[in-house]
């Protein structure tokens, strides 16, 4: 028979000041879901991890169309803290959605960590593009004087050093759930074929973003009225599960759900994530 797997593809949409990737998997009659990652190290451009990207998504693929959107990418670097603010990447989201043939629809949104930030702004400034909201290890602000502004910090001043020996070594023991050790993962493993980020004006931009309080939201989750869903990880080292709870309380009617073993890679070591997620996703389908 071949391979039955749909067609997919990355591709690139301008923006103001830059350019904006995209990455489509066909799928079911379901609500699209509109897809985006955590501040990923190195942010890496989307194009020519189709394959990964592929293997992650196909699943939920047989229920909706699957729409994954990178961070924006500036035509120039100096540009990259204006483009990489949430709000700013919301925007250019948006744009992206448009240019992708779904402007005329309301969307599944599914988001990680920081990217949760981004879409917490898309459900305030582009109300119609969303539908349901899922959330994963998501903090809308980070307090000066936090923990997790403390270690923002630190990655910020070790990528304006260039260590990045030690920015990555950090990561990938922070990635694991509070008092885990063992074997490299998968981040690390990955790291060690890019041993530094391809696009660092853009790490470091958003990881400043998140600490300016221009792109706190906290004051404002009131104001999102679509039905969400929040998840944590009770050994999360990076986003403590207690702060997306908070998120979780403070929009109307969300829904919180934590699994006490799971780190901060919510996504992949969620206990029953996928079938929890899609259960809720399916809820709004039309």
């Amino acid at each position: 028979m071949g391979d039955q797997r749909p067609a997919t593809g990355v591709r690139s949409f301008p923006i103001d000041g830059g350019r904006i990737e995209v990455f489509e998997l066909p799928g079911g009659p379901g609500r699209p879901l509109l897809v985006l990652g955590g501040v990923e190290l190195g942010l890496r451009p989307l194009a020519g991890t189709d394959t990964v990207l592929m293997n992650r998504w196909l699943r939920r693929a047989e229920r909706r169309r699957v729409v994954v959107v990178g961070r924006p990418i500036p035509d120039d670097p100096a540009d990259a803290s204006l483009l990489l603010h949430p709000r700013a990447a919301a925007k250019a989201v948006a744009r992206a959605v448009a240019l992708a043939g779904l402007a005329d629809r309301s969307l599944g949104v599914e988001a990680e960590s920081g990217g949760g930030r981004i879409s917490l702004w898309l459900a305030l400034d582009h109300p119609e593009l969303v539908a349901r909201l899922v959330l994963a290890s998501v903090a809308a602000e980070t307090p000066t004087g936090s923990p997790m502004a403390e270690r923002l910090g630190r990655w910020i001043a070790l990528a304006e050093a260039r260590d990045w020996g030690r920015l990555f070594a950090g990561f990938a023991q922070q990635m694991r759930p509070a008092g885990e050790s063992g074997a490299p993962d998968a981040f690390t493993a990955a790291a060690r074929l890019q041993p530094h980020p391809s696009t660092p004006e853009r790490f470091i931009a958003e990881l400043r973003a998140t600490l300016d309080p221009s792109s706190f939201v906290t004051h404002r989750l009131r104001e999102i009225r679509v039905p969400t869903l929040v998840l944590a990880g009770g050994r999360d080292q990076v986003v403590p599960a207690d702060v997306s709870q908070g998120v979780a309380e403070g929009i109307p009617g969300a829904r919180f759900e934590l699994d006490p073993e799971c780190g901060h890679t919510v996504r992949t070591a969620f206990r029953g994530y996928d079938e929890l997620v899609e259960a809720f996703l399916a809820e709004g389908d039309p």
